[in-house]
């Protein structure tokens, strides 16, 4: 028993059915959990080790290299890079995308073990980091006392905030960024080790051999068997300070213990006071929107019972603020694209029952996936509702009715304009559209099969949930089509109907009055700018090619004289005419497809090629470029001159607040967080170029920088150097630099190259050295402890443990000079100094060794616009090309350019893949090689919409608009499916092939009409915010879906309808020249 046939035939059965899934969907709704983006783990692992106090060329030695040569070891590493700085080594590590990252963590585990041990001795710990959207903190907040004493905000997380939020529900970690912790300092008098003739040596000795618990065996005593420790850690600083050193000497005569916060080396401040950063890690399993608002209420709470006169909350990002408002943005784009699918549904049928049977699919459908995606959670799979899936569903709104509108129509036509009876109109009308819809339905889903099961591909992986949404959707909706839509009909049909299509206009038009009048009422038309609304629509008008300012309204009116000149005979009959003169000129016809299609080509050459496409946050941010020699003080001065010019112009620069961070040479970072973007006047970029017009350019040595330089945020391109030698790249890498300046559309030319830091580098004289009994590690290690830079021994405190740092009084390590005077213990009792064993050389040491795949690199990058980075990469590549490298010195592309190149590759081989998929699929439904060729027309004439459209709103073509050439190529040839079935149902029927063409438009015309409309018009509360509104928001990350599939289906529709009927007719003639040659070789 068919669908349609069962729907009819068991009425009550099927609108239980419908019900049920209504109310199980609706049920769902509320029990997916909202989220930012999908779960999706990242294939890379960061290895990193902190050993303060030394040299690049050292911890690269030292570190670097043994780690990279056991981990280089582990099967299925793609790539493997590593940085070496003067305080600790990072190894990074890339994997495949479809890696196992949790088993891949434990072999890494397993093999730092085996190298620790050739690490040096004092490594206190490795760091294995990997990256997951899970990981990400839901909320930030930046916390600033406004009172005196600032260690009452560590006090007020400690006590108040850590505790109470900790527990909330769904709450995994809570941590405070930039909290300095106390430190056990022994600051040691030098005249007072000079006077008991020894040195750190000799401190240190003592503090390790008397601060250690140790397990001695076990005791047995009578039927009982008992462990026994030897105790001997510090419980408390007393202890410490009476500690013996030699005999009647203890610790506290020679020096001061103190248990105090060490010296100060970075800061955060919001709004030129002094800040912590709170991050607030939410479960994988809790619902980031819960979560959340359980911890803002708490926070709120707190901060009441603080004070707000004492403690400002300053919030950073609260992604469930993001995910809402963008779901909420989705969410009545979809609905009034819905609305406006219907009320176009309605005015090409001016039926109202038509339209609400047509209309009850959206809404069936959409519960339905709801459904459906809760079914795949509870068997395991990750989906959710977020950005992604949102983004599918509000792609198939428009599409949703077409199924619909192709089987209501038809049986529309054959109730009312052939007379039939209402069931039997049903059944055949349904039964004669089912392979059709079919075959346009599976279409669609198997250009996101590729999606789906391809996991080589960031991109893919990443848009997942949009595939899995958009193929329920289709599901679904065929599945209506062929079932309630039919049973709908078969008795909405079963009369005439005038009185009840004048009581549902009566009831829509008091519904559409109330809803208008209410909308009316609470909008706060005083909020609206006008002028701002004005502003873009003449900007995006004013930027049109010169073709489109003369084009629209050519093609305008063309159309308004068509109708005017044409309006008695009737549109099918003016296609009639229109598709009638095509098949007389076929070969010009053809001549004129072929123009269209080159140009078509032609003009999509102009379109720029983009990897992806940044969503700018409202935030700028901005690096300072410093002096190697400056200190923390003297970065507190350069931050203050910035955020002094800048905290006056916050109201008219749309600043809500400024945030300064410094945390050593690599993160001098001023962060300027913006009014939300319907609140603010100016858009992100318009405030940077302000601000980096108005901060200072005279300060020698500094430079602000917009971005963070070759960080995370940088767009562009690089070229990667790499040889043996650190010294010959360095030079390459300056003289390819300057090579590049005037490379077009470049903002700025850097390398990976940083200014070496003046250092004093000492050299011990060894021979000396070996005559006081004394080798170069331990005249290293006791200056390093002299000056404070490695800890000694650990105290237990009870927040934890902490370090015992041992170092000079701050009085006694001023200067070289003092640093030379100190001394050491000889093995003869006698004491020695520094200067006396080593020579001091000040010099300008490396500071940073990078590598790549283990060797040595530099990179020349290139910073441009996101719209320009593949052109900037070809020009880099091209240029490269022309220089000359010393023999065992090569060159490529950086890895992350390397990366996008290779997604978007990855996107192309998806496109051709979905169209054979498109092509096996046609050719397996119609049992013909031909018609599916004919069809795939419709991608081509498509084509020549995506170029138009890009070109024109210059958009460049990234993976969102690739996306939506997917969603386009499985519905574009949906019109050329059901217009082909139709003319070959004629053809079966007797009528000639011309009859048969001109017949079979002109009854697919209003159909093919109707699911292309509708589903532009859904399209259309996406794009146009995207085109005339505002510059920042939803619409800007997912307008090229919308704008591609509008654009392409616009062109692809018209061309289908007038150039197809031509190809389907020259494709005919080849088919049967193919058959009589066919017949006369097998004669």
């Amino acid at each position: 028993m068919k669908l349609s046939e069962f729907a009819i035939n068991k009425p009550i059965s099927t609108i239980m059915i419908v019900l049920s899934i209504m109310m199980m969907g609706f049920i769902s709704l509320f029990r997916l959990p909202l989220e930012y983006l999908p779960s999706l783990t990242f294939p890379r692992i960061f290895v990193s080790v902190n050993y303060p106090s030394s040299s690049p060329e050292e911890i690269e030695r030292f570190i670097t290299r043994p780690i990279e040569e056991i981990l280089g070891t582990l099967s299925g590493v793609e790539g493997i890079s590593s940085s070496s700085s003067g305080s600790s080594a990072r190894v990074g590590m890339e994997f495949a995308m479809d890696a196992d990252m949790d088993i891949i963590g434990v072999h890494i585990r397993d093999r730092l073990d085996q190298v620790r041990a050739d690490l040096p001795a004092d490594v206190d710990r490795i760091d294995i980091r990997s990256f997951d959207t899970e990981d990400f903190p839901v909320l930030e907040y930046s916390l600033t006392w406004l009172g005196e004493n600032n260690q009452e905000l560590v006090n007020v997380f400690n006590q108040m905030i850590l505790p109470r939020v900790q527990r909330l529900e769904g709450v995994a970690n809570v941590a405070l960024e930039g909290l300095r912790e106390k430190d056990l300092l022994i600051e040691v008098d030098q005249k007072a080790m000079t006077a008991y003739k020894m040195d750190f040596r000799t401190i240190n000795r003592a503090l390790n051999s008397n601060n250690i618990n140790i397990s001695a065996g076990y005791v047995t005593e009578g039927n009982k068997r008992f462990a026994v420790r030897s105790m001997g850690e510090f419980e408390t600083i007393d202890q410490i300070r009476d500690l013996p050193i030699r005999p009647n000497l203890t610790l506290d005569d020679i020096a001061n213990v103190t248990y105090d916060y060490p010296e100060s080396r970075s800061f955060e401040r919001l709004d030129g006071r002094p800040s912590l950063n709170l991050e607030v890690q939410k479960a994988s399993t809790a619902n980031m929107v819960d979560v959340c608002k359980l911890v803002r209420d708490e926070l709120a709470l707190i901060h009441s019972e603080v004070g707000k006169e004492k403690l400002r909350m300053h919030m950073v990002r609260d992604r469930s603020i993001d995910v809402t408002n963008s779901i909420k943005s989705l969410s009545q784009s979809a609905i009034l694209g819905g609305l406006l699918a219907v009320i176009a549904i309605f005015i090409f049928l001016r039926n109202f029952r038509s339209t609400l049977i047509i209309g009850s699919a959206i809404p069936i459908s959409v519960l339905t996936v709801f459904l459906i995606m809760y079914f795949m959670r509870q068997s395991g799979s990750n989906i959710t509702l977020n950005l992604i899936s949102m983004m599918g569903l509000m792609v198939a709104i428009g599409m949703l009715v077409d199924p619909a509108v192709v089987a209501l129509e038809n049986i529309f036509r054959k109730r009312f304009e052939e007379g039939q009876e209402a069931r039997h109109a049903a059944l055949e009308g349904s039964d004669e559209i089912g392979l059709p819809v079919l075959a346009a339905s599976l279409t669609t889903i198997c250009v996101f099969i590729p999606v789906i099961f391809v996991t080589d591909s960031r991109t893919s992986l990443f848009m997942r949930d949009f595939a899995i949404t958009v193929i329920i959707a289709v599901i679904a909706s065929f599945c209506i089509a062929l079932s309630l839509i039919p049973l709908a009909a078969s008795r909405a049909f079963k009369h005439d109907g005038q009185l009840l299509d004048r009581i549902l206009k009566s009831i829509v038009g008091l519904v559409a009055a109330l809803g208008l009048g209410t909308l009316i009422y609470y909008t706060d038309f005083s909020k609206i700018d006008y002028a701002g609304l004005w502003t873009n629509f003449n900007k995006t008008i004013s930027e049109l090619p010169t073709f489109a300012k003369i084009g629209f309204p050519g093609v305008i009116a063309l159309v308004v004289f068509l109708y005017f000149r044409y309006r008695s005979i009737g549109p099918k009959a003016l296609y009639a005419k229109l598709v009638s003169s095509t098949l007389h000129y076929r070969w010009a016809t053809l001549s004129a497809a072929c123009v269209l299609l080159f140009m078509g080509n032609y003009i999509y050459g102009k379109v720029e090629q983009q990897p992806f496409r940044y969503q700018p946050s409202r935030a700028v941010r901005l690096t300072i470029e410093m002096p190697r020699s400056y200190d923390v003080d003297q970065a507190r001065e350069i931050f203050k001159i910035a955020e002094d010019m800048l905290i006056p112009l916050k109201d008219e620069l749309d600043i809500e607040a400024i945030g300064s961070r410094y945390s050593g040479r690599r993160g001098t970072r001023l962060t300027l967080y913006l009014t939300s973007a319907d609140q603010g006047k100016l858009t992100t970029d318009e405030v940077q170029r302000k601000v980096m017009a108005l901060l200072p350019k005279d300060i020698p040595g500094v430079r602000f920088k917009s971005g963070g330089g070759r960080g995370s945020s940088a767009v562009g391109a690089g070229v990667q150097l790499k040889g043996r030698s650190q010294e010959t790249l360095a030079i390459l890498a300056e003289d390819i630099e300057t090579s590049m300046q005037d490379m077009p559309g470049v903002h700025e030319i850097q390398t990976s190259l940083e200014s070496g830091t003046e250092e004093i580098r000492v050299t011990v004289n060894r021979e000396r050295a070996q005559r006081y009994g004394l080798s170069p590690r331990d005249i290293a290690n006791t200056i390093a402890s002299a000056l404070g830079s490695r800890g000694g021994s650990n105290f237990k405190t009870p927040d934890g443990e902490i370090d015992i740092t041992v170092l000079l009084r701050e009085e006694d390590r001023a200067t070289l000079e003092q640093l030379k005077t100190t001394e050491f213990e000889s093995d003869n009792g006698g004491m020695v100094t520094f200067s006396s064993l080593a020579d001091f050389d000040l010099t300008t040491g490396t500071n940073t060794i990078r590598r790549e795949d283990r060797m040595s690199t530099v990179t020349v990058f290139a910073n441009t616009d996101q719209q320009a980075v593949f052109r900037v990469g070809q020009i880099m590549k091209m240029r490269m090309e022309g220089v000359p490298l010393p023999k065992g010195y090569t060159y490529e592309m950086d890895r992350r350019f390397r990366s996008m190149n290779a997604e978007q590759n990855q996107d192309y081989e998806t496109l051709i893949l979905a169209l054979i998929l498109i092509y096996i699929i046609m050719a397996s439904l119609f049992e013909s090689y031909v018609h599916p060729l004919t069809i795939m027309f419709c991608i081509f004439f498509a084509f020549i919409g995506v170029a138009l459209g890009l070109y024109t709103f210059k958009i460049a073509m990234d993976s969102n608009a690739k996306y939506g050439l997917l969603v386009l190529f499985g519905i574009v040839v949906n019109n050329g499916i059901v217009l082909v079935d139709h003319i070959n149902r004629y053809r079966k029927q007797g009528l000639t092939r011309r009859d048969a063409i001109i017949r079979g438009g002109q009854d697919r015309l209003r159909p093919i009409m109707m699911t292309a409309t509708t589903t532009i018009i859904g399209l259309m509360p996406l794009v146009l915010p995207m085109l005339f509104g505002n510059a920042e928001g939803t619409s800007r990350r997912w307008g090229p879906i919308g704008l591609v599939v509008i654009s392409g289906l616009s062109i692809s529709t018209i061309l289908t309808l007038v150039l197809l009927p031509t190809v389907y007719s020259l494709m005919d003639d080849l088919s049967q020249f193919a058959k009589r040659v066919t017949a006369v070789a097998r004669a």
